[in-house]
């Protein structure tokens, strides 16, 4: 009934956004598609910069440490200031790799809103199929941007145990399709071939965060469009 379904093991798709209709999904131009992305405002930094804080402070700290002792057995009485020039270097390198990649994700996330369903797909090769029909509710999701082990912003229902800082959000939750890119580390990639599957229709449990199509306000298209399409959601 679905059609040839995406694989865990596929790899990445040619682009963010599709552009022809593939197994009754329409291609983003067609008439009534929308095409959403996230915002991409001093809010959104502001967002993953809390997630980003303990690991940044932490490195400061580990960095710092190491830097005294080796100072302060090259040239006695200077430990304490090179550890902590050593550690802020380190602290602003990780900054600027969290911040690039943080900009890549939002201004790489797209988000396609169809009378079909809604896809996702991200810079990364990570893509979400969700049918209006296959939504079961909405409820928290996790959007992940952590160094190593980041799936842009593919959530899972109620949150993956991933060693990963995540930022917590609400979106759409149900049975859809996922496609993972060849470049996920393994431990991540054990856990989502772990997961369930309908043993219907043979679908994953997949989820799509707000967050991912616009502000975390009522204004957001994508929640405008599930209230259009699944307002029994609502009830």
């Amino acid at each position: 009934m679905h059609g040839p379904r995406p694989q865990p093991h596929a790899g990445p798709p040619t682009g963010p956004a599709r552009a022809h209709p593939v197994d009754g999904w329409p291609s983003p131009g067609a008439p009534g598609v929308a095409v959403l992305r996230p915002a991409a405002g001093p809010s959104a930094y502001l967002r993953y910069a809390a997630v980003w804080a303990p690991l940044v402070g932490l490195q400061f700290v580990v960095v710092l440490l190491l830097g005294a002792i080796l100072f302060e057995n090259i040239a006695p009485g200077t430990g304490t200031a090179a550890g902590v020039v050593c550690g802020l270097v380190a602290a602003g390198a990780a900054t600027a790799f969290l911040f690039g990649r943080t900009r890549r994700m939002l201004t790489g996330t797209t988000v396609l809103v169809s009378p079909v369903g809604v896809e996702l797909a991200d810079t990364q090769g990570f893509r979400v199929r969700l049918r209006w029909r296959d939504v079961t509710g909405v409820g928290r999701v996790v959007d992940r941007q952590a160094p190593g082990a980041a799936v842009g912003r593919i959530g899972v229902p109620g949150g993956a145990r991933v060693s990963a800082p995540v930022v917590r959000s609400h979106g759409l939750i149900g049975w859809g399709e996922r496609v993972v890119p060849d470049t996920v580390p393994p431990a991540l990639r054990r856990q989502l071939v772990a997961q369930p599957r309908d043993p219907r229709t043979g679908l994953v449990p997949v989820a799509v965060s707000f967050l991912a199509a616009g502000p975390a306000d009522p204004s957001n298209p994508l929640l405008s469009q599930t209230h259009h399409f699944r307002p029994d959601l609502f009830a």
